[in-house]
């Protein structure tokens, strides 16, 4: 085989490889992702994106000094590739570096002014380091400079804009919703969201500028739905929900930190709990649309992603389950929000919570509480969403932390 004709094999053979190490890492089998990713780099080494690639995935497997060698070996083979610039970063910031992580980052602004995830990082890399001016501090430290309540600008703003929200999340029983997540790791809330909001919602799906990542899942083991995790600026409504729930929450999660006799304790606002995850090189937002078909199902799993996130999660279902005494109206069958226990003994034993228009689901992200011979410990859980019977079944999902 001439050298041009084997270069080009190789370079198939790593591309196919770089696929099937993120299948794994989809799968959370980090380890053997990045052993896959690895043999992609030995098959075509002249490629910054699988370098990148290898960064990215040692990074999720907590492997800082690895990963920063495999950014700067993509920097070193294209010095305009914005992304490595911005994971290695991300790096530098997890090491307490900074300084260091602001110049690489304006790296990722200048080799791709049009990113506002880049130029958003940025401003959150320069307020950390104490590089900022006042038009981009963060919106907390706004607040608080100017002596008002613990709320920053735009949670006020956004309060506003959308009094309903705000009053109908204050003035839920949030002394059963605690006791609910504390006993069982789920609770339903019912008609959290109005039908004018879920219709804006929806009406959102196909609009990809909103959009930063789209995935398709259809397998067998894991799922069949479309997934569209939302890019920043976030949509006011998505912003709003998350803002107006985080002060609530963050008050069950840091009476379960003190059950659990850990010190750490979660900020009493979304803007601060932002900036942490900042500290940590996580600034993706997380909230994501969702779309499943008749057939449609998510398998139970955990979304682990980051080193910081936050024990609670929402889902609010935004289309109307169907009525079968109305034979004109449009709506879905099936698609059960499903929560269980791990390891999972059998599936009978998993909690099918039926939701339709404007229902919400708030649960337990990766563990719940369990009290056990008199001391609290954590038990691991997953969710998902059993087969869709029929219809089409659209969900926003929001996560409280940023992810990487």
């Amino acid at each position: 085989m001439n050298p041009k004709k084997k270069r080009n094999k190789n370079r198939r053979r790593a591309r196919k490889l770089a696929e099937q190490a993120w299948e794994a890492a989809d799968d959370n089998n980090l380890d053997l992702a990045v052993k896959i990713i690895r043999r992609a780099v030995e098959f075509d080494p002249g490629n910054p994106v699988l370098w990148n690639d290898q960064g990215m995935l040692l990074l999720r497997l907590n492997d800082d000094d690895q990963a920063a060698d495999a950014f700067q070996a993509a920097i070193s083979l294209a010095p305009d590739f914005a992304e490595a610039y911005a994971h290695l970063a991300q790096v530098r910031v997890r090491e307490g570096n900074v300084s260091q992580a602001v110049v690489l980052q304006r790296e990722a602004v200048k080799n791709k002014p049009e990113s506002e995830r880049h130029q958003k990082q940025l401003a959150a890399f320069k307020a950390l380091s104490g590089l900022h001016s006042n038009s981009i501090l963060p919106l907390s430290a706004k607040a608080a400079t100017q002596g008002d309540s613990d709320e920053c600008d735009v949670e006020r703003a956004l309060k506003s804009e959308y009094p309903d929200l705000a009053t109908r999340v204050r003035n839920l029983d949030w002394l059963a919703i605690e006791e609910s997540l504390t006993r069982k790791g789920y609770t339903r809330l019912r008609a959290l969201l109005s039908a004018e909001h879920c219709n804006s919602l929806r009406m959102m799906f196909d609009d990809d500028t909103l959009f930063s990542q789209t995935v398709k899942m259809n397998k067998s083991r894991f799922g069949k739905g479309v997934y569209r995790y939302f890019g920043s600026p976030l949509p006011r409504l998505v912003d709003a929900i998350r803002r107006v729930f985080y002060p609530h929450v963050s008050k069950i999660a840091n009476v379960w930190q003190r059950l659990l006799e850990e010190d750490e304790q979660y900020p009493p606002d979304w803007e601060e709990f932002r900036i942490r995850c900042a500290e940590a090189g996580q600034s993706a937002p997380t909230p994501l649309l969702l779309r499943y078909e008749t057939g449609g199902f998510n398998a139970p799993h955990q979304d682990i992603r980051g080193d910081v996130y936050f024990p609670l999660q929402l889902v609010i279902i935004v289309s109307p389950l169907a009525d079968p005494s109305d034979t004109d109206e449009v709506g879905f069958t099936g698609g059960e929000f499903l929560f269980c226990d791990q390891p999972e003994r059998k599936k009978t034993d998993r909690c099918r919570i039926p939701a339709g228009l404007g229902d919400a689901v708030l649960f337990c992200t990766r563990a719940r509480l369990v009290h056990i011979g008199g001391v609290y410990g954590l038990k691991p859980v997953k969710h998902g969403m059993d087969r869709l019977q029929s219809g089409i079944r659209y969900a926003l999902g929001v996560p409280f932390h940023e992810y990487f």
